[in-house]
């Protein structure tokens, strides 16, 4: 069977390029090699909670602003339970060597909500607002402009980086870092991270910041369900094991069952690398393989997500952020809020925690559900090692946990297929922009690329990915319309 498009992976990069061209009378054919669609989308459920395993929080959700945009093209308003963060401390950022917290707020209330704590810097502050604003309206899928579209590499922004930005800005130590306090995706304070990615996520989140009152499968299923009625096909428990190339085209998905799925395009939603051992070593330019090969991933994740005792833990609609006072793991934690509070207690909890692959080598040749004590051990004590540094600031946490999970980014690894388990996917790294940055094109005329290692992570990096991606087939400016109306 030939399709207008088929798609490796449905995943939410996946998922949203379906959506697109399906509204723009593509036959889609979705491949998905697990049960279930929605990779980072994808949740749990444990004790009557629903722990979201990839989507924690994003930006610019209110009428008006970006992600809402997008969200409308999609036919999402409507169709996901989300709720509005807490105004006026969205982030709250925490360091172990003192017990005072930070308390971003947002809209215009940002700069006074940090000028309370820096009185001097408040003009500091007022220009990085409007840093950071201008940054993202050269962006062209940010700007929906399409004037802009091409001129990323152009602009100074990609490789320019955010931390001497900030470094520029103010002189402040502190202030520097509560600006870059909620920096995950690189673990630590890092000068990798581009004033353009670092700009397109703080932006967001000070527009207005969000996070999802249920199951992030509402997203997953809602954009299943319109491909479905468009008439597309979702096809699960079924693993590309190469593609078969002719000419330079790609021709067909050759299947683990040694099913082919014929197209006209297709387009990859898995970790590029993944993509390239998809490919017969001539049937790509050498150069373009080295380029994808060679990128360095960001980190994975440990997770610890927990269900807390009635009426123990008062924790308020925000996502806190906490820099360990000691030398050790972890440096920073995250804590996301689970469902509803009641009565000004929370329910649950997920705390996640960077972690390098590398502390994870004995097991990387086990699968879920076939690992030795010696893993679970482990877990153990890094379970512990956590909860210790989280009661740096919530002292007799660990005594609030009823029910406790975890999972490493071993886990993460199985379920999404992402290479070490890695949480960001490819690292962008504002000192080597073109080499470090991928673009839906490949070397292959018809087998594009997309999701979170196609320009931006996140919920609305994601859906830029995805846009830019299907505007290769149908046009820059006539997506860009429709996106707009």
């Amino acid at each position: 069977m030939s399709y207008d498009a088929v798609i490796i992976g449905s995943g939410l990069g996946g998922l949203l390029c379906g959506t697109i061209l399906s509204r723009e009378g593509y036959r889609v054919c979705i491949i998905e090699k697990n049960a279930k669609i929605g990779g980072c989308l994808q949740s749990m459920r444990r004790n009557g909670h629903v722990f979201n395993t990839g989507i924690h929080y994003m930006g610019s959700l209110d009428e008006g602003q970006i992600l809402h945009q997008y969200f409308k093209y999609f036919g999402l308003i409507g169709k996901i339970d989300v709720k509005r963060l807490n105004e006026n401390g969205f982030d709250i950022i925490g360091f172990g060597d003192d017990k005072t917290t930070y308390s971003l707020a947002m809209g215009a209330g940002f700069v006074d909500s940090l000028v309370k704590y820096f009185p001097d810097e408040r003009r500091a502050l007022e220009q990085y607002t409007a840093k950071l604003k201008d940054v993202c309206m050269a962006q062209p899928f940010y700007a929906l402009d399409e004037t802009l579209y091409g001129t990323v590499i152009e602009k100074p922004y990609l490789g320019a980086s955010a931390v001497e930005f900030l470094y520029s800005l103010t002189g402040n130590t502190r202030l520097q870092k509560v600006l870059l306090g909620n920096d995950f995706v690189y673990g630590v304070i890092s000068n990798k991270i581009s004033l353009l990615l670092y700009s397109l996520i703080n932006h967001s989140f000070i527009e207005s910041a969000w996070r999802m009152a249920g199951d992030s499968e509402q997203i997953s299923d809602a954009l299943a369900a319109q491909i479905r009625a468009a008439g597309g096909t979702i096809l699960c428990r079924k693993t590309v094991e190469r593609l078969a190339v002719e000419k330079g085209t790609v021709k067909a998905a050759v299947l683990h069952t040694g099913e082919e799925i014929e197209g006209k395009h297709f387009i990859s939603n898995v970790h590029p690398q993944i993509t390239m051992r998809m490919i017969a070593e001539n049937e790509i330019k050498k150069s373009y393989r080295l380029k994808i090969e060679n990128l360095q991933n960001t980190s994975g994740i440990f997770v610890l997500h927990a269900v807390l005792k009635e009426h123990a833990f008062s924790f308020n609609n925000s996502i806190y952020y906490h820099y360990n006072k000691y030398n050790s793991w972890p440096a920073k934690f995250v804590m996301v809020p689970v469902g509803n509070a009641r009565d000004g207690y929370a329910q649950a909890v997920s705390l996640l925690a960077n972690m390098d692959f590398a502390e994870l080598k004995s097991w990387e040749n086990t699968t879920t559900g076939h690992r030795d004590d010696s893993y679970y051990d482990w877990k153990n004590h890094k379970t512990k090692q956590l909860i210790e540094t989280v009661e740096q600031c919530f002292p007799g946490f660990g005594q609030m946990i009823a029910h406790q999970y975890t999972s490493t980014p071993l886990s993460y690894r199985d379920y999404t297929g992402t290479p070490e388990g890695s949480a960001f996917g490819a690292l962008k790294d504002c000192n080597r922009p073109l080499s470090t940055m991928v673009f839906p094109r490949t070397s292959i005329q018809n087998l594009l690329l997309t999701g979170q290692n196609v320009y931006f992570h996140g919920m609305l990096g994601v859906s830029i990915g995805a846009a830019a991606t299907c505007s290769e087939l149908l046009g820059v400016k006539y997506l860009m319309d429709k996106i707009k109306t």
